[in-house]
Protein backbone atom coordinates (compact mmCIF):
# COMPACT_ATOMS: atom_id res chain seq x y z
CA UNK A 1 0.00 0.00 0.00
CA UNK A 2 1.48 3.69 -0.64
CA UNK A 3 2.31 5.73 1.93
CA UNK A 4 1.28 9.54 1.93
CA UNK A 5 4.52 11.50 1.52
CA UNK A 6 5.97 12.71 4.95
CA UNK A 7 4.68 9.93 6.70
CA UNK A 8 6.79 7.83 8.73
CA UNK A 9 5.31 4.33 10.82
CA UNK A 10 5.96 4.44 14.04
CA UNK A 11 8.14 1.13 15.60
CA UNK A 12 8.02 0.02 18.74
CA UNK A 13 11.24 1.08 19.83
CA UNK A 14 10.29 4.52 18.91
CA UNK A 15 6.89 3.96 20.94
CA UNK A 16 9.46 3.42 23.93
CA UNK A 17 12.15 6.34 23.04
CA UNK A 18 14.61 3.15 22.65
CA UNK A 19 16.69 6.18 21.06
CA UNK A 20 17.72 7.77 24.49
CA UNK A 21 19.38 4.57 25.72
CA UNK A 22 21.03 4.25 21.99
CA UNK A 23 22.48 7.54 22.87
CA UNK A 24 24.39 6.63 25.50
CA UNK A 25 25.64 3.67 23.82
CA UNK A 26 23.15 1.31 24.89
CA UNK A 27 22.78 -0.52 21.92
CA UNK A 28 23.50 -4.58 23.26
CA UNK A 29 26.70 -4.67 22.58
CA UNK A 30 28.29 -8.13 23.65
CA UNK A 31 24.49 -9.30 24.98
CA UNK A 32 24.04 -13.16 24.38
CA UNK A 33 20.34 -13.05 23.81
CA UNK A 34 18.71 -16.67 23.19
CA UNK A 35 15.32 -16.81 21.58
CA UNK A 36 13.25 -20.27 22.09
CA UNK A 37 10.70 -20.23 19.62
CA UNK A 38 10.27 -21.40 15.75
CA UNK A 39 13.93 -20.41 14.47
CA UNK A 40 14.80 -17.75 12.38
CA UNK A 41 14.90 -16.73 9.19
CA UNK A 42 18.99 -16.80 8.52
CA UNK A 43 18.64 -14.71 5.46
CA UNK A 44 16.60 -12.05 6.17
CA UNK A 45 18.14 -8.76 5.96
CA UNK A 46 17.35 -6.87 9.39
CA UNK A 47 19.91 -8.39 11.59
CA UNK A 48 23.31 -7.71 12.00
CA UNK A 49 24.36 -11.00 14.79
CA UNK A 50 22.88 -13.69 13.94
CA UNK A 51 25.52 -16.21 16.03
CA UNK A 52 23.97 -19.51 16.19
CA UNK A 53 21.04 -21.55 15.02
CA UNK A 54 20.35 -24.85 16.79
CA UNK A 55 17.13 -27.00 16.91
CA UNK A 56 15.81 -29.43 18.75
CA UNK A 57 12.94 -30.56 17.81
CA UNK A 58 12.40 -34.12 15.70
CA UNK A 59 11.92 -31.74 12.39
CA UNK A 60 15.52 -31.74 10.65
CA UNK A 61 15.52 -28.09 9.50
CA UNK A 62 17.07 -25.12 11.02
CA UNK A 63 14.34 -22.95 9.23
CA UNK A 64 11.60 -20.76 10.42
CA UNK A 65 8.53 -21.87 8.83
CA UNK A 66 6.12 -20.14 10.76
CA UNK A 67 8.39 -16.76 11.45
CA UNK A 68 7.01 -16.06 14.55
CA UNK A 69 10.69 -16.58 15.77
CA UNK A 70 11.93 -13.86 13.07
CA UNK A 71 9.24 -11.55 14.29
CA UNK A 72 9.95 -11.94 18.07
CA UNK A 73 14.00 -11.71 17.14
CA UNK A 74 13.27 -8.56 14.80
CA UNK A 75 11.35 -6.86 18.45
CA UNK A 76 15.20 -7.90 19.95
CA UNK A 77 17.19 -6.89 17.59
CA UNK A 78 15.94 -5.81 14.02
CA UNK A 79 17.72 -3.18 12.36
CA UNK A 80 14.85 -2.45 9.22
CA UNK A 81 14.66 1.17 9.60
CA UNK A 82 10.75 1.07 9.34
CA UNK A 83 10.78 -1.29 12.66
CA UNK A 84 13.58 -1.38 14.60
CA UNK A 85 14.29 -3.66 17.10
CA UNK A 86 15.73 -2.38 20.78
CA UNK A 87 19.17 -3.68 20.36
CA UNK A 88 20.44 -4.16 16.88
CA UNK A 89 24.02 -5.08 18.38
CA UNK A 90 22.61 -8.08 20.06
CA UNK A 91 24.48 -11.20 19.46
CA UNK A 92 20.96 -13.17 18.36
CA UNK A 93 21.11 -17.28 19.14
CA UNK A 94 17.92 -19.00 18.18
CA UNK A 95 17.08 -22.48 19.76
CA UNK A 96 14.17 -23.81 17.64
CA UNK A 97 12.43 -25.69 20.20
CA UNK A 98 8.69 -25.54 18.35
CA UNK A 99 8.03 -27.32 14.96
CA UNK A 100 5.65 -25.78 12.14
CA UNK A 101 3.05 -27.80 13.87
CA UNK A 102 3.80 -25.95 16.77
CA UNK A 103 4.43 -28.72 19.24
CA UNK A 104 7.15 -29.39 21.10
CA UNK A 105 7.98 -30.88 24.89
CA UNK A 106 9.60 -30.39 27.79
CA UNK A 107 12.44 -32.67 27.07
CA UNK A 108 13.18 -30.74 24.04
CA UNK A 109 13.38 -27.47 26.10
CA UNK A 110 15.25 -29.30 28.81
CA UNK A 111 18.12 -30.28 26.32
CA UNK A 112 18.36 -26.22 25.26
CA UNK A 113 18.24 -25.07 28.12
CA UNK A 114 21.35 -27.26 29.49
CA UNK A 115 22.64 -25.77 25.86
CA UNK A 116 21.62 -21.62 26.87
CA UNK A 117 24.23 -22.89 30.54
CA UNK A 118 26.57 -24.23 28.84
CA UNK A 119 27.08 -21.57 25.55
CA UNK A 120 26.85 -18.73 28.52
CA UNK A 121 24.15 -17.20 27.39
CA UNK A 122 23.15 -13.35 29.52
CA UNK A 123 19.08 -13.45 28.66
CA UNK A 124 16.58 -15.72 27.35
CA UNK A 125 13.50 -15.02 25.77
CA UNK A 126 10.06 -17.13 26.30
CA UNK A 127 7.71 -15.98 24.26
CA UNK A 128 5.34 -19.27 25.42
CA UNK A 129 3.50 -19.98 28.56
CA UNK A 130 0.79 -22.76 29.74
CA UNK A 131 -0.68 -23.53 33.00
CA UNK A 132 1.17 -26.86 33.74
CA UNK A 133 3.24 -25.12 36.76
CA UNK A 134 3.69 -28.54 38.42
CA UNK A 135 6.22 -29.67 35.12
CA UNK A 136 8.26 -29.80 38.07
CA UNK A 137 11.81 -30.52 35.50
CA UNK A 138 11.05 -27.78 33.46
CA UNK A 139 10.62 -25.40 36.72
CA UNK A 140 13.80 -26.40 38.27
CA UNK A 141 15.52 -25.66 35.03
CA UNK A 142 14.24 -22.48 34.97
CA UNK A 143 15.53 -22.15 38.40
CA UNK A 144 18.69 -23.02 37.56
CA UNK A 145 19.15 -20.83 34.33
CA UNK A 146 18.54 -17.84 37.07
CA UNK A 147 21.11 -19.61 39.17
CA UNK A 148 23.89 -19.27 36.43
CA UNK A 149 23.07 -15.36 35.73
CA UNK A 150 20.30 -16.38 32.89
CA UNK A 151 18.55 -13.29 33.34
CA UNK A 152 14.68 -15.16 32.05
CA UNK A 153 12.06 -13.43 30.32
CA UNK A 154 8.69 -14.94 29.46
CA UNK A 155 5.41 -13.93 28.06
CA UNK A 156 2.70 -13.75 31.08
CA UNK A 157 -0.07 -15.35 29.01
CA UNK A 158 -3.20 -14.19 27.30
CA UNK A 159 -5.80 -15.49 29.36
CA UNK A 160 -7.02 -11.99 31.15
CA UNK A 161 -8.95 -10.33 32.06
CA UNK A 162 -9.53 -12.32 35.20
CA UNK A 163 -6.89 -12.36 38.06
CA UNK A 164 -5.13 -15.45 38.85
CA UNK A 165 -4.65 -16.49 35.22
CA UNK A 166 -0.47 -16.21 35.52
CA UNK A 167 0.91 -18.88 32.80
CA UNK A 168 4.40 -20.03 33.69
CA UNK A 169 7.01 -20.00 33.71
CA UNK A 170 6.40 -16.30 33.89
CA UNK A 171 4.98 -16.89 36.97
CA UNK A 172 7.92 -17.81 38.70
CA UNK A 173 9.58 -15.03 40.98
CA UNK A 174 13.23 -15.21 39.29
CA UNK A 175 11.13 -14.84 36.20
CA UNK A 176 10.49 -11.22 34.57
CA UNK A 177 6.92 -11.97 33.18
CA UNK A 178 6.11 -9.48 30.40
CA UNK A 179 2.00 -8.20 30.11
CA UNK A 180 0.49 -6.64 27.39
CA UNK A 181 -0.80 -3.50 26.89
CA UNK A 182 -3.28 -1.47 24.15
CA UNK A 183 -2.59 1.47 22.34
CA UNK A 184 -3.59 3.60 25.38
CA UNK A 185 -0.42 2.10 27.16
CA UNK A 186 -3.34 0.38 29.11
CA UNK A 187 -3.05 -3.43 30.60
CA UNK A 188 -4.50 -4.94 27.72
CA UNK A 189 -7.68 -7.32 28.49
CA UNK A 190 -6.37 -10.35 27.38
CA UNK A 191 -3.16 -10.10 29.37
CA UNK A 192 -3.17 -12.43 31.97
CA UNK A 193 -2.47 -10.84 35.69
CA UNK A 194 -2.68 -11.87 39.09
CA UNK A 195 -0.38 -12.96 42.11
CA UNK A 196 2.42 -15.91 42.48
CA UNK A 197 1.52 -18.87 44.18
CA UNK A 198 4.77 -19.97 45.23
CA UNK A 199 4.94 -18.71 48.82
CA UNK A 200 1.83 -19.83 49.86
CA UNK A 201 1.06 -20.85 52.55
CA UNK A 202 4.04 -19.64 54.39
CA UNK A 203 3.38 -15.99 52.93
CA UNK A 204 1.91 -13.88 50.42
CA UNK A 205 2.78 -13.66 46.71
CA UNK A 206 3.52 -11.65 44.66
CA UNK A 207 1.36 -9.08 41.77
CA UNK A 208 2.51 -9.84 38.52
CA UNK A 209 3.18 -9.17 35.32
CA UNK A 210 6.60 -7.56 36.57
CA UNK A 211 6.59 -5.16 33.42
CA UNK A 212 3.94 -4.24 30.41
CA UNK A 213 4.88 -3.75 26.68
Amino acid sequence: RARRPGRRLLSISDSYNAKQLWDKGFKGEHIKVAIFDTGIDAKHRSFKHIEDRSNWTDEDTLEDRLGHGTFVAGVVAGKHPDCHGFAEEAEIHTFRVFTQRQMSFTSWFLDAFNYAIQTRMNILNLSIGGPDYRDQPFIDKVWEMSANNIIVVSAIGNDGPLWGTLNNPADQPDVIGVGGIDYKFNLAAFSSRGMTTWELPAGYGRVKPDIVA
